[in-house]
């Protein structure tokens, strides 16, 4: 064993990196100074190749651990956990960059009596209307401002686990890590989320929209079948008939959470159009999935 592996790890971030190796550049940079305070490691597990043995070399605080390109982000978190050695585990992705004090932040929040910790997210990457009504849906719901305390959901782009809690439920993401359902089964066994307001990310991405409608649909057809697996057929037909509402409900739903936050109205007009597009195929993946199951779409979450 190294000396590095005898370090005492107090800490560990694990990066699903699945966009490319500029996005994961800019990533491991703004969170470079924060690992430099010792008692932490950083693990990125990627399922692309190209340019990682230059950012092993630049950051070599960080290990690399690559995958084969087909694995998806569930998997590559998953793979993360497993390497993880520290008693808190924070999963985060590629398409991220940290605040200068979300460590600190995370690390304060675990002061209070939770095993589970997410913090806010930001957008960076408002170049087009397109980018902005994926992060309105996606993180939208965690822009500041927010309140730090119970909650309901956090972001699986900012959350995080004491580890004793994530061996408890190894048998949970054998085959994937799927915040939505891990959260659903904490709360069910008595666990609270707690989200810190001041632990902020940086949502850093630009989207085409025909990848990300692809993407959306995938997800959305996975996340309907894995949802209703156990449930009757009735209560499976129930949820089919209320995916015909998600074309309207989830965008009135966007537009009435940004409103109250008080900001980016702009950038909320501009998105409208994208909205209707990208929940209808949403819509149109959860329907598929309650009506027919997963298909191959699991094999296509990103």
């Amino acid at each position: 064993m190294t000396q590095s592996e005898n370090k005492q790890i107090d800490f560990s971030v694990v990066i699903a990196a699945w966009n490319g190796v500029s996005l994961l550049r800019d990533c491991l940079l703004s969170l470079e100074k924060q690992i430099e305070t010792g008692g932490a490691e950083v693990i990125v597990v990627s399922n692309f190749e190209t340019g990682i043995s230059e950012s092993k070399k630049r950051f070599p605080f960080a290990k690399h651990i690559v995958l084969s390109e087909k694995t998806t982000v569930p998997e590559l978190r998953a793979r993360g956990i497993l390497d993880a050695r520290g008693e808190i585990v924070a999963l985060l992705e590629d398409l991220c960059t940290f605040d200068c004090n979300w460590r600190v932040e995370i690390e304060k929040a675990y002061e209070k009596p939770y095993s589970i910790v997410g913090g806010a997210v930001e957008n960076f990457s408002g170049a087009t209307a397109l980018d902005w009504a994926v992060y309105l849906y996606d993180y939208g719901k965690y822009m500041l401002p927010v309140t730090s305390g119970v909650t309901d959901t956090l972001s699986g782009m900012n959350v995080s686990y004491k580890r004793e809690l994530l061996d408890l439920l190894s048998d949970n993401y054998e085959n994937g890590f799927f915040e939505f359902f891990i959260h659903e089964e904490l709360k069910r066994r008595g666990h609270q989320l707690y989200l810190m307001s001041s632990a902020v990310i940086f949502h850093n991405k630009n989207y085409n929209l025909k990848r990300i409608s692809v993407q959306f649909y995938h997800q959305a057809r996975s996340f309907a079948a894995r949802r209703v697996v156990s449930f009757p057929l009735s209560k499976r037909f129930s949820f089919l008939l209320a995916s015909l509402t998600l074309p309207i409900l989830l965008p009135t739903r966007v537009v009435l959470r940004t409103i109250n936050k008080g900001r980016h109205f702009k950038e909320l007009i501009k998105s409208v159009p994208f909205l209707l597009i990208l929940m209808s195929v949403w819509a149109f993946g959860e329907f598929c999935g309650y009506l027919s199951g997963e298909g191959s779409s699991g094999k296509e979450w990103k």
